[in-house]
């Protein structure tokens, strides 16, 4: 429950009585069937400890494993974080259970697959009735009803969550996306909040935007740091490598050369020497024969038959010994770009999220249509209904 917090509210003032009375549409979405469960919270805790999207990832692999087993039907939605919601009672009071990820179907036997620990911890029944009491005047703020209106932010975020991009409060989608400078787009998200008002409850939808690296061959990426006009540029020879490699650092990548194998790589950084020159010792198959020193483009050409384009480029490190030509990897969709954008990118980002009131409306009415309130069965277990029209109010004209 971080972040909130009781408030003493002041006593609302009158309504105006200056210019014209007229009504306004606003982003803002009528919550039109609240319903007075009983809303069970749960702590959760996986070990070791990962990031959100990781967690939401052994959330899922939960589900997927446990789902029918131990929820009985159950929905339960989960902030990525440390609080779990279920319209049900799960039916213990608290259960550790481990959790196997496995991104390749045909694991590296070297490399161990990913086991967690996931905790789930009864921490309070919250009755969603006192938020009814709170909104009509009939109850003071609590703890219970920050809690109540808390899950309902969690019930509204938890499928976008899953499905799309995250950062922070807002999920991302790559539809509408428009080319900065460099090897970036900037892709337009939506921030919903559960926001109690006089006599009722309304969803907040609001729109955001930020920057992501853009798919594809990673050699297309290099060219747009290098500021190169094609891939052909690259056969001279280039001398801001390590402008590259700080660019291009933690991003995650596919390759190309295992088409049974689509495991995502951390790339930690570039070899000093190219493929053509990078040598490692190979053992045998058999295991008999002494290891013998091999390059990397030699190895790919004997090992699947690839000839290289780019021999005299660099490898990308994916491991503490691995490495593999950067022509044979492609960047993985949905990496937010997390440094400071230059100047140039500034620019196209506030052209981007520069829109008149009309544009907005109608950016926040797709982003409904990709939220898609009637047919989230999460919504449905909870006995949540939104409206899918914007909330108008009174509102008053004044001339300046």
């Amino acid at each position: 429950m971080s972040g909130l917090k009781l408030t003493e509210y002041v006593p609302r003032p009158a309504p105006g009585k200056l210019g014209k009375p007229i009504k306004v549409r606003t982003n803002f979405f009528e919550v039109q069937k609240l319903p007075d469960i009983m809303v069970h919270h749960y702590d959760v805790t996986v070990t070791p400890d990962v990031p959100p999207v990781a967690n939401r990832k052994v959330f899922q692999q939960f589900i997927t494993t446990y789902g029918d087993t131990e929820l009985k039907g159950a929905r339960p939605v989960y902030d990525g974080r440390k609080n779990l919601f279920s319209a049900r009672d799960l039916g213990f009071d608290g259960k550790t259970f481990d959790i196997t990820l496995g991104g390749d179907v045909h694991p590296n036997p070297k490399r161990p697959i990913p086991v967690f620990k996931l905790k789930i911890k009864k921490a309070a029944t919250i009755n969603l009735e006192e938020i009814h009491q709170f909104l009509n005047r009939k109850a003071a703020l609590s703890n219970n009803i920050l809690t109540g209106i808390m899950a309902l932010d969690v019930l509204i975020r938890h499928q976008p969550s899953m499905l799309y991009a995250t950062v922070g409060r807002s999920f991302f989608t790559p539809e509408g996306k428009s080319p900065l400078s460099g090897p970036l787009d900037v892709w337009r998200g939506f921030y919903q909040s559960a926001r109690p008002t006089a006599g009722k409850m309304m969803i907040n939808l609001d729109i955001s935007a930020t920057a992501f690296y853009q798919s594809g061959p990673l050699l297309n990426i290099i060219v747009k740091i290098m500021n190169l006009r094609g891939l052909d540029d690259l056969r001279r020879p280039q001398t801001n490598w390590q402008k590259v490699e700080k660019s291009i650092k933690g991003l995650r990548v596919t390759v190309n050369h295992r088409e049974r194998s689509k495991r995502p790589f951390k790339i930690f950084g570039l070899t000093v020497k190219s493929a053509k020159d990078h040598k490692f010792s190979l053992e045998s198959k058999d295991g008999k024969a002494a290891a013998q020193q091999t390059s990397v483009e030699a190895y790919f050409k004997s090992t699947y038959n690839i000839k290289l384009q780019f021999p005299t480029l660099p490898c990308v490190q994916v491991g503490k010994t691995a490495c593999v030509p950067l022509e044979l990897c492609s960047v993985i969709e949905g990496q937010r770009y997390p440094k400071k954008l230059d100047a140039a990118q500034t620019s196209d980002m506030i052209k981007f999220t520069c829109q008149p009131p009309e544009k907005r409306a109608n950016i926040i009415k797709d982003g409904l249509k990709i939220l898609n309130y009637d047919r989230n069965e999460y919504l449905k277990d909870f006995g949540l209904k939104i409206s899918t029209e914007m909330a108008t109010v009174n509102a008053r004209f004044c001339r300046s």
